[in-house]
């Protein structure tokens, strides 16, 4: 149980002890109202009894009845409408927990799926490198294959480091100025073997120059995981395009691919931690553009998802905001 949840359970729990502290007192208190009154009846002291039960006389008798039973209704009503809602901010605290568990269980297999892959990959090419039984173009062929197994472990390692660092300790701050640019073409470069092996190809539309303070790292790790995932969506032959658009007040950057795309509510859930849609079969660990976001609102930006449908292509739009403080 969370500390929500604990906290939570810890107030119904308290509201009820004093419910039934309140009720237990005030029962014990009207008790004796009723035995001094009935000592008094027995005298034949109508008056008495009436002062006893809170009335100055016996004609207010029912007037002191009635205002008791209303005080009680309205007063079990209010306690009622407490512990309900009490009792229903705890269950939903419970699913809630229990939803976040369920989104972890599956980021643990996704990412060791993720992750194991590409182990499983290298450890094969390497014991087929070992024999020394290959022909000299199959052994550059596997040795370009080892390395962009490599490279996406790294970047699955990246991600999962990162994400982490960004629930803990929050990622440090490290601006400098750069062109975006040149941070594009960068990333591009990076990315050329992955789309290569994928026969995709990677088009860019970018002006002269796009100054901006930013961190370095944190961008790199946006755009590689951009195309990494439009390349992980669109189909052979296909094309991602990148374009970058230098404004007076911001910069945008446009990720387009036209593969597989999102459906509604695939692009309500695009940029949740863990979530990786209904297609499980294309694997990764569901954290890449959750992370795109996470370092885009750390620079003050915006990002978003578009797309037509299923089979229409996806465009993910990132907006950075120019002038950023330190």
């Amino acid at each position: 149980m969370s500390r929500s949840s604990s906290i939570l359970f810890l107030l119904i729990l308290s509201l009820s002890l004093a419910l039934v502290i309140w009720w237990t007192l005030f029962q014990v208190q009207a008790s004796g109202q009723l035995e001094a009154a009935g000592a008094a009846l027995a005298d034949r002291d109508v008056a008495a009894a009436a002062q006893a039960l809170g009335a100055t006389d016996g004609l207010e008798l029912a007037d002191v009845a009635r205002g008791r039973r209303w005080m009680f209704a309205s007063e079990g009503l209010v306690f009622g409408l407490i512990l309900l809602a009490s009792g229903w901010l705890y269950v939903a605290s419970v699913r809630r927990e229990a939803r976040l568990r369920s989104a972890q269980d599956r980021f643990l297999a996704a990412a060791t799926h993720e992750l194991k892959t590409p182990l499983a990959t290298i450890v094969l090419l390497l014991e087929s490198l070992r024999d020394g039984r290959l022909p000299d173009d199959k052994r550059a062929r596997y040795l370009a294959s080892g390395l962009l197994e490599a490279e996406r472990l790294e970047r699955g390692l990246d991600n999962v480091l990162t994400a982490a660092g960004l629930r803990t300790t929050r990622r440090a701050w490290r601006p400098s100025g750069g062109d975006l640019v040149a941070d594009v073409r960068q990333a591009l470069e990076t990315m050329q073997p992955r789309a290569q092996a994928a026969q995709v190809e990677l088009a860019a539309e970018l002006p002269t120059a796009a100054p901006l303070r930013r961190d370095a790292a944190a961008v790199q790790l946006v755009l590689r995981n951009l195309l990494d995932n439009a390349i992980k969506y669109s189909p052979a032959g296909s094309t991602v395009r990148v374009v970058l658009e230098a404004l007076a007040d911001e910069v945008r950057i446009r990720v387009r691919d036209s593969g597989r795309g999102m459906d509604a509510d695939e692009l309500a859930h695009a940029f949740a931690p863990f979530w990786r849609g209904s297609d499980l079969a294309s694997g990764g660990s569901g954290l890449g553009l959750h992370l795109v976001r996470e370092l885009v609102l750390a620079h003050g930006g915006t990002v978003s998802a578009h797309s037509d449908g299923r089979d229409r292509g996806c465009e993910i739009t990132v907006r950075l905001p120019v002038g950023r403080r330190d």
